[in-house]
């Protein structure tokens, strides 16, 4: 249906929001050509909020995601440095792939637990706190923000990344984003930035 410049806001308490003018343009074009609105954000914060806001005001819309990796911009631009995020910089194959495998949310589902978040490395054990174990895979704050990448969430803290996981992902889903952690000792990538 288009490209809505402008269609975004910054209310009072610093999340993104959609403005309802932009959003009732989107539902009408929805039902005038009678398809499904779709959603592709940014793999970033101001992403993130954006797509919360759409769950909220529509919450039978699709929603796509493209990872940083196939999100960043690969050299320096005009506009963007190298690295910066953005669905602008994603191929015409990764666009295709994110929309053709778009999903509605799933607010009651409850799949990932926060237990399965410490088993995994990607936030730390409440009663102790004690985050060393992972270490030398990078820290939880940095598998954590590479699992986020990978699904095209962005950097969340623990809460954000597990309500995301149950909202949008399935169980392979996000297997293979822990797959792809570096492993003991590897290098950790550089935050892409936003």
């Amino acid at each position: 249906a288009g490209c809505n410049k402008g269609a975004f806001k910054r209310p009072q308490n610093g999340e993104m929001d959609v403005k309802k003018e932009r959003l009732d343009e989107i539902e009408r074009l929805s039902v005038k050509y009678d398809e499904p609105i779709v959603v592709l954000f940014d793999c970033d914060t101001a992403g993130r909020q954006l797509r919360n806001a759409f769950l909220r005001r529509v919450p039978d819309a699709l929603h796509a995601f493209i990872g940083t990796g196939a999100s960043s911009a690969k050299e320096d631009g005009k506009w963007h440095a190298v690295g910066n995020v953005g669905v602008e910089h994603a191929e015409g194959d990764d666009i295709t792939h994110a929309i053709e495998s778009a999903r509605r949310a799933d607010p009651d589902r409850r799949v990932f637990t926060r237990t399965e978040l410490v088993d995994w490395g990607l936030v730390a054990d409440e009663s102790s706190g004690d985050d060393s174990a992972w270490r030398e895979y990078g820290g939880v704050v940095n598998r954590r923000r590479l699992v986020g990448e990978y699904l095209g969430v962005g950097d969340c803290d623990g809460r954000q990344l597990l309500r995301q996981m149950n909202l949008y992902f399935t169980e392979d889903e996000v297997r293979q984003a822990l797959d792809s952690l570096p492993g003991r000792g590897e290098a950790v990538p550089e935050k892409m930035t936003d």
